[in-house]
């Protein structure tokens, strides 16, 4: 018999978290088990991404979607959101609101719980931290298991109802691992650390669609894959793309691939800094690694990475990386043996990039795609012992 697997995450929007959870459904093998992906918003972007033998169930407050059922205090929990703009009622109300959340959160739970009906699983996997106390409230499970995936150890993050529950606790760096053990002591014996899983063939084969873009050859093309954040520091290659071009080098052409809160204010730094001609803001796209393969270097600049999964996917595409002294980068550094891959503070790395565009060699690593291969085999065979 089949063992019943359930995760449950908030969202397939594009992102590290989000691609991590996708690849993980890759590696399952479906003869073996019969995996169920819940999510509790329809933000769906990578939802063609899913494995077809993965059940899908979307249970979103605003509108139907797997269940023909309707949740019908989605308006109570629209006066829990933030707004920019507050009605005189919403700030009359603020107060109360905390009351309200917690009203409104136990009645989205008992929807859950009604709509799944008596469907019990072998093990329910709490992929997002946001979700936990729908997983152990709504998911009957005979076992849970909780993903930490944050590199800042911040108490926003953190849903002890989930960290109570588990079985397991589960961190993607060893790094990571050892700072939530500080962190929530009294959950200590239960962290353990999984890596995130790379997807080899899905990478090699999505980086040869076609862009939009042209790329200049006969530039040193650069290019960084993140979130337009704080915690990733676009900014940081702002600054870096500044020294560069400062010294002399003229042939520099940064890509950036993503969107973000920061979007305008990055937009607004390269405009003073005259970088117009140098920085190329994308966006947001589904499929980074089109750009990624053209690259002649690639950079994240990252102040907080737990493990750092696009590093490890441009690693994949045989480019040269360079990256911040984060807990994922120093944890990939270690657990992949490979020259492609150089670590630095954010002050060194315009040392270390105009070094490469010096040198302007190119390397490919094949021993590193083997590495890579026998994590994801050693990481899958912890899990399944979990599970």
């Amino acid at each position: 018999m089949k063992k019943k697997i359930i995760f449950v995450t908030k969202a397939l929007w594009i992102g590290g978290i989000e691609t991590a959870l996708i690849n993980l459904l890759n590696f399952f093998d479906y003869d073996k088990y019969d995996v169920t992906l819940l999510v509790t918003h329809a933000e769906l972007d990578l939802k063609e991404s899913v494995n077809p033998n993965c059940r899908l169930i979307v249970v979103d407050r605003e509108k139907k979607y797997s269940f023909g059922t309707e949740y019908k205090y989605n308006r109570l929990f629209h006066l829990t959101e933030k707004t920019d703009n507050p009605s005189i009622v919403h700030k009359l109300m603020m107060w109360i609101i905390p009351f309200i959340r917690k009203i409104e959160n136990e009645l989205y739970i008992k929807y859950i719980k009604k709509l799944m009906g008596n469907e019990k699983y072998d093990t329910a996997i709490i992929y997002n931290d946001i979700v936990a106390e729908i997983t152990v409230k709504a998911i009957k499970a005979e076992k849970y298991l909780m993903y930490y995936h944050h590199g800042a150890m911040r108490h926003v993050y953190h849903d002890y109802i989930g960290y109570k529950k588990s079985n397991s606790i589960i961190a993607v760096s060893e790094n990571q691992a050892d700072s939530l053990r500080l962190f929530v002591p009294k959950y200590k014996d239960k962290i353990i650390t999984i890596h995130n899983l790379i997807d080899i063939d899905k990478i090699k084969r999505l980086a040869q669609e076609p862009v939009e873009e042209v790329f200049d050859d006969s530039k040193y093309n650069i290019v960084t894959v993140g979130r337009v954040s704080q915690e990733k520091g676009i900014d940081i290659a702002v600054n870096i793309c500044s020294n560069i071009v400062r010294r002399g080098y003229d042939n520099v052409r940064w890509w950036i691939i993503g969107d973000g809160p920061e979007m305008d204010s990055i937009k607004l730094l390269i405009s003073d800094m005259e970088l117009d001609k140098y920085m190329i803001l994308v966006g947001m796209k589904s499929n980074p690694y089109p750009y990624m393969v053209k690259a002649d270097l690639y950079v994240q600049p990252s102040r907080i990475e737990s493990f750092g999964i696009s590093i490890l996917e441009a690693l994949v595409l045989g480019k040269t990386v360079v990256a911040t002294n984060t807990l994922g980068g120093k944890e990939i550094k270690a657990i992949i043996n490979t020259d492609n891959l150089c670590i630095s503070d954010d002050k060194k790395m315009a040392d270390m990039i105009t070094d490469y565009l010096e040198k302007n060699e190119k390397y490919n690593d094949e021993k590193c795609l083997e590495q890579i291969r026998m994590v994801n085999k050693s990481n899958m065979e912890i899990l399944e012992k979990l599970i």
